[in-house]
Formats: C-alpha cells, structure tokens, sequence
C-alpha cells in the first residue's frame, strides 16, 4: 500500500484534512503503516504552506507579492523582530532567509572557516 498516495488522498480540495477519510484509514493501518501514513500527511500539508516570518508589519504590497509568487498555497505571516530586518520565507523543504540576522550568521560563518 502506498502510504504517500493515501496521504494525498486524505487532503480536502480546501486543503484541510479530510476527517472522514483519515478515520477510516487510521482504523485500518498497522503501527508501522501508520508511521508511514503520518508522515506523508505532514509532507502534504508542509507542501500545502508556506510560512513567513518579517521584522516588523508585513505591509500590504509584502502580502500580495507573496500571494502572487505562492499561488494556490495557504501563507501564514508572523511577525518576528529579532530577525533584525527583513524575512524569511519556509515553503516544504527550502528556506529563503533575507534577514539581517542570517547574514551575520553566514558572515559570522564564512569568517570561522577561514
């Protein structure tokens, strides 16, 4: 049984988890299968997401520019001040940082590799 498919499969069309199927596949799996099962539901909905964080008030340009370049994707924006300026952007595995704080960890990085 693939256990990413039924994940897929147990997302609602609004991208919430469908309530009914999950129950039913959740009566029906063995521990193991239900590792499984958990684990590509949370990779759907990571996948579904992308989350932001900004030092100060996200402005209305910021949010439609990020509606734009993430369609059809659910944004949640929080405000984060000790990013020291800027942001950053997770959506499923990648992360864009863009914020004062990460490069002055990169800076601070690079300098302790030379």
């Amino acid at each position: 049984m693939d256990m990413r498919r039924l994940a897929e499969q147990s997302i609602a069309p609004d991208g919430s988890v469908d309530e009914r199927v999950a129950a039913a596949v959740l009566r029906r799996l063995s521990r193991t299968q239900l590792k499984e099962y958990l684990a590509g539901l949370r990779g759907q909905l990571r996948a579904r997401r992308v989350d932001v964080a900004v030092s100060g008030e996200a402005g209305a340009e910021a949010r439609s520019a990020l509606a734009a370049a993430f369609a059809g994707k659910e944004i949640v924006v929080k405000r984060d001040d000790a990013l020291g300026g800027g942001l950053t952007v997770s959506a499923g595995d990648d992360v864009l940082d863009a914020s004062a704080r990460g490069y002055l960890r990169a800076t601070m990085d690079r300098l302790g590799k030379e």
